[in-house]
């Protein structure tokens, strides 16, 4: 690095699938992680602040470090602070993950002038993560689909939200592992199926291009993923049946869950907190946030050392 200057960035919190996009849709949302790297003595110090602190790792096994030295190799600082301010739930499903990969990445990318395109930090940071869409959202910012070329390289489209819509988003009180949520999946789907969900990621995107927000509801629904994980999430099959509810646009796991989000034309608060009592219904805690969309994506700048 050519000064001493510190690196900041700020990588917001992503919703993947929205119901039909299965693997290929993704929403980035105001709730971010906030890292600073600087220079400092010896080794590497990592501090931890934010409302999610909890469950982040203060040594070399940290993901936003580890996705730092991929990028980095040789160039990395024999001694570091990294400061993580963090708002985003780990293991809810709002992209924590691909959000410590991308920070990391473009850290590294900065401090070592690599000048690397955002493109290119989405490819690293997708070959990490496994999958582009949260990845693509959250270094986007707004509505992105996403997919992969027969080259393996990220491909991604970034559409601005509809204002008309307001984001809800329920986050029980317990944690589901990706994993499992992956390994709950069918090897092999119906070809019946696999049109219902084409069909229906295809009509929610034009309903969003066309402010058509009374499409909202069919086409957040879902045969690919959602029925094969409800057993592990305790309330959902509840939730994706709820009618009636003021407002309510559509409703949706949050990429491999167990949080829920909800696409609103208003009373969004409300229609948060009739989703959190099926969540309690079941004896599980919930937690309802009214959320912006964060238009911005991943933010990379110098600071104060």
């Amino acid at each position: 690095m050519k000064n001493h200057s510190a690196i900041r960035v700020r990588v917001p919190a992503s919703s993947a699938n929205l119901g039909a996009g299965f693997d290929a849709l993704a929403l980035a949302l105001g709730l971010h992680l906030t890292c600073t790297l600087r220079e400092s003595g010896k080794g590497l110090a990592v501090r931890v602040r934010g409302e999610e602190r909890g469950g982040i790792a203060t040594d070399e096994t940290n993901l936003v470090w580890r996705s730092f030295l991929r990028l980095c190799g040789e160039n990395a600082p024999p001694g570091v602070e990294l400061e993580i301010v963090n708002d985003i739930p780990l293991s809810r499903g709002l992209g924590s993950s691909a959000a410590a990969i991308l920070a990391g990445l473009a850290l590294a990318n900065e401090w070592s002038q690599l000048g690397k395109s955002r493109d290119e930090l989405v490819q690293v940071a997708t070959e990490i993560e496994g999958h582009p869409d949260n990845v693509a959202a959250a270094a986007r910012g707004g509505f992105v689909a996403s997919c992969q070329g027969e080259d393996g390289w990220v491909i991604c489209s970034k559409q601005r939200w509809s204002a008309g819509v307001q984001v809800v988003v329920v986050l029980p009180d317990f944690e589901l592992a990706t994993s499992a949520a992956r390994a709950a999946l069918p090897a092999q789907v119906s070809r019946k199926d696999a049109v219902y969900n084409v069909q229906r990621a295809a009509l929610l995107v034009a309903a969003i291009a066309g402010g058509q927000a009374d499409l909202i509801g069919e086409a957040m629904r879902d045969r690919l993923h959602q029925p094969y994980r409800a057993h592990l999430i305790p309330g959902l099959k509840e939730i994706l049946e709820l009618h009636g509810v003021p407002g309510l646009l559509g409703v949706a796991l949050s990429g491999a869950g167990p949080s829920v989000l909800a696409l609103c034309s208003s009373h969004a608060a409300e229609a948060g907190a009739a989703i959190a009592e099926c969540f309690r219904a079941k004896k599980i805690e919930a937690r309802a946030r009214v959320l912006p969309v964060d238009e911005q994506g991943l933010v990379v700048e110098r600071a104060a050392g």
